[in-house]
């Protein structure tokens, strides 16, 4: 029983909350200070290569209602840096809850609508599919954190750019990681 625990929860916990951290720390320390010296003009946190998110949906895609849990270390634990006790009043948390909640939603309404696109129900894997509900994703998470925040259309879009670009960026780094690891053992 308690290895199943471990196996089950505790070590998807810990390595999506790292994946997690770890995206949004390459995202805020490397690719934050290029893009505000190439569009200074975006708000401050507003990435056009947002990687947290691709992080999000294929959490959510591996582990279908599950990713709400193992996202939310993560998710609460970036936004707390990024904002401090401030990040924890009302609008901003629920904010935080849109980003975390995004992905998974989007999962459980496409597959109420006929298309189960978890990895489970998958034969193979397509990445079209994953896009698809990662760009939905991207919609919901936008629509709330923009409406919390009081983000303007500049602005949101920006979200959106930035959700879709992380998202395709970790897919493809595991791809190469994929063809990679198929070499390797060649």
């Amino acid at each position: 029983m308690q290895s199943s625990v471990i196996e089950s929860w505790l070590v998807p916990l810990f390595v999506v909350s790292l994946l997690y951290v770890g995206a949004f720390a390459v995202t805020f320390s490397v690719l934050m200070p290029v893009q505000r010296m190439v569009l200074p003009e975006l708000a401050n946190n507003a990435s056009i290569l947002f990687l947290p998110h691709g992080v999000r949906v294929l959490t959510a895609w591996l582990f279908g209602w599950r990713a709400v849990v193992l996202l939310a270390p993560g998710g609460l634990l970036t936004h707390a840096y990024l904002y401090g006790t401030a990040g924890f009043s009302s609008g901003y948390f629920f904010a935080a809850l849109f980003g975390i909640f995004c992905a998974t939603s989007t999962f459980w309404i496409f597959a109420k609508l006929g298309m189960d696109f978890h990895q489970e129900q998958a034969t193979m894997i397509s990445w079209r599919e994953i896009v698809l509900a990662g760009s939905f994703a991207s919609v919901i998470n936008v629509a709330g954190t923009s409406y919390f925040y009081g983000s303007d259309i500049r602005s949101s879009s920006a979200y959106f750019i930035g959700d879709l670009g992380g998202l395709l960026a970790c897919m493809v780094i595991l791809m190469l990681g994929f063809r990679w690891m198929r070499t390797a053992r060649t």
